[in-house]
């Protein structure tokens, strides 16, 4: 049984250099849960349990028994159609299958997508107690970046399909400064916003310490940039 829950997309996926595309080796090696993967595949159109049972046969890394705690855990009956899941329950369950697969790369895609603050917080409990009895890469693709930051290690924003970011959180935060009433010229400028007299420049560049001095010298005002307002200012038109 393969694997490969998406069949029809552009490009091509490699792992270690090796193409993915009806490689079922390559493919055990990485789990894909969340996005619209449920309305495009049989699998999820059936009871839960059917799902879990499916997952067992696909990876020997599941771990069908923790699973159903998890699940247990959320108030979700394994005897239940995914299909007829609310969509914070449809979340879980899916989270649910990418953590107990414990594949080498788990991706998952909006993994707080309807989830109210109580199951957020516990499935961001769930994911880190797991990745530390087991550690692996885990790849969390959101736009809800505030709820993830503090779990990140290293970052890749697009737009467009195109790479304006990928390094280091700790690098990033280094480099994003919200700047106020002082203008650079010589800086990676993202964005600049002009209130009456003041104005804001969003930088993502290195500013020394003698120019942050300088800053305030002149009257103006450095405060780090969250990762979230950072996102927002070089995404936007």
């Amino acid at each position: 049984m393969t694997n490969q829950m998406i069949t029809n997309y552009d490009g091509e996926i490699e792992i270690n250099g090796e193409n993915t595309k009806n490689n079922d080796e390559a493919l055990k090696q990485i789990v894909y849960a969340g996005g619209e993967v449920n309305k495009h595949n049989s699998l999820f159109q059936g009871k839960i349990k059917d799902l879990l049972k499916a997952y067992s046969l696909m990876y020997d890394s599941f771990d069908r028994e923790y699973a159903e705690m998890m699940l247990e855990s959320y108030g979700i009956k394994v005897k239940n159609k995914f299909s007829s899941l609310s969509t914070g329950n449809k979340t879980l369950v899916q989270n649910t299958i990418g953590i107990a697969t414990r594949a080498p790369i788990t991706i998952l895609d909006e993994p707080t997508n309807g989830l109210d603050s109580v199951n957020r917080q516990n499935f961001f409990r769930f994911m880190m107690e797991d990745y530390a009895e087991h550690p692996r890469l885990f790849m969390l693709s959101t736009h809800l970046i505030q709820e993830v930051e503090n779990y990140l290690t290293d970052v890749v924003i697009l737009k467009d399909s195109k790479v304006l970011i990928h390094d280091t959180l700790e690098n990033i935060q280094l480099k994003s400064h919200l700047v106020s009433n002082h203008r650079f010229e010589n800086k990676h400028v993202v964005s600049e916003t002009t209130f009456g007299s003041s104005f804001e420049q969003v930088i993502y560049d290195d500013l020394s310490e003698e120019e942050i001095i300088m800053i305030k010298v002149n009257g103006g005002d450095r405060k780090p940039l969250n990762l979230q307002s950072l996102f927002n200012a070089l995404v936007q038109d």
